[in-house]
């Protein structure tokens, strides 16, 4: 009975041990997920809390196309598409803004589309930032002066290891940030080309 006993608590203490162990890795694992937004054209990544250049592009032109492309019959539902990806934080001031853009949108019989031209990823802020020609049209006539350069920002925060909108503002054209991220952009882009060139 002893020995029986002594045996018992061995194997206890082995399995707590065994246990803390375990829980340790879990929690002090970065892990990679593949992440996919509701459009994709290439595959993204998140490591740990952070998501890619590639998913910040894809995701901002997402969110931009349904806040931008609307017409009055479309806009409730594009609404609500984008209110599943908002931060708990922000959503009540989201959808209270979205709520109102609708109202307006409604009752002028008035329909906007965003054409881009740049999408500038900022992966170390988890920010992305879209510029590009936003028009509007009431009674699908184009309303004269309405076509105009816009920039908007979308910033993003991981919750449950799923990034979500955290702000989405429109920002002025010539933002300094945005004048970097391009700079960078095109100086990436060139070094690809280098780096191409150089391995043929």
């Amino acid at each position: 009975m002893r020995q029986l006993l002594v045996r018992q608590q061995l194997l206890s203490a082995t399995l707590a041990v065994l246990c803390l162990l375990l829980a340790f890795a879990v929690l002090t694992k970065r892990t990679t997920t593949i992440l996919e937004p509701p459009t994709r054209a290439r595959t993204m990544t998140v490591v740990g809390d952070r998501v890619d250049g590639a998913w910040l592009e894809e995701m901002g032109l997402w969110v931009a196309h349904l806040m931008l492309d609307a017409t009055p019959q479309s806009i409730g539902w594009q609404q609500e598409q984008i209110l599943k990806w908002v931060h708990p934080s922000t959503h009540g001031e989201l959808q209270q803004r979205m709520t109102v853009q609708a109202k307006r949108m409604t009752e002028a019989n008035a329909t906007t589309i965003f054409w881009p031209s740049q999408v500038a990823p900022d992966p170390d802020a988890q920010r992305v930032l879209v510029m590009g020609q936003l028009e509007t049209y009431v009674n699908s006539a184009k309303v004269g002066g309405t076509g105009r350069t816009v920039a908007y920002q979308v910033s993003f925060e991981s919750i449950g290891g799923r990034a979500l909108i955290k702000e989405w503002k429109e920002v002025p054209p010539d933002d300094p940030w945005l004048v970097r991220a391009m700079e960078e952009q095109a100086r990436a882009a060139e070094k690809a080309k280098e780096d191409k060139r150089a391995g043929k």
